[in-house]
């Protein structure tokens, strides 16, 4: 007796649960609107890679770490076996410029003070929006968004691709590529970390 319903029993309960996993949504599958909203609460986090860097005149590669608090940020950026390369420490009110041989510099605009030291300056404050794989609400931009994810951004003359994301929820780019006039710089992010 037990037989004759243990078979089509165990086909409902089966028939049921590939039901279930079909109506819960992928966890990269949401909306436009609702990543950015994700992405926008996203506010402390510590992502480690690489970056590189390419002039007419020089190409380099260096490790990257970035650290987030809110508002406060301290990003590192190391050149190989820990050679050279700088250190920016920032909030609202004070940023702190380290640059290996150079010395210490400090002001309230961090990209002002990497340009006067180096001729060329990433722009950290819409970077801060840019890595999370959002445009900065600061000022205008263009931007294509391919399977509900920014793919390619223009903001501020900056031409961002966003070239891989990882599978977390939501997702955050793992590869990405700017260009400023002759200047490109390839950011590898290999460990995000949401604190």
């Amino acid at each position: 007796m037990l037989k004759k319903y243990l078979a089509p029993l165990l086909f409902l309960f089966l028939a049921g649960c590939s039901l279930q996993e079909t109506q819960i949504p992928a966890p990269n599958d949401i909306s436009w609107e609702t990543r950015q909203s994700l992405l926008k609460d996203i506010s402390d986090w510590e992502a480690s890679g690489k970056i590189g860097i390419r002039t007419p005149e020089e190409s380099q590669s260096a490790s990257l770490k970035w650290l987030q608090d809110g508002s406060d940020y301290q990003i590192d950026i190391r050149g190989p076996w820990g050679q050279g390369g700088a250190s920016i420490a920032g909030s609202p009110q004070e940023v702190i410029v380290d640059i290996a041989g150079e010395g210490t510099f400090t002001g309230t605009n961090p990209e002002q003070i990497l340009y006067q030291q180096w001729g060329w300056a990433l722009p950290i404050s819409d970077i801060f929006w840019w890595i999370r794989g959002l445009p900065s609400p600061h000022s205008q931009y263009d931007q294509t968004i391919v399977d509900e994810k920014l793919t390619q951004l223009t903001q501020q003359d900056w031409k961002i691709e966003y070239l891989r994301y990882n599978q977390q929820t939501p997702a955050l780019p793992t590869k990405m590529r700017l260009q400023y006039r002759d200047l490109k710089v390839t950011i590898v992010i290999k460990t995000w970390i949401k604190l």
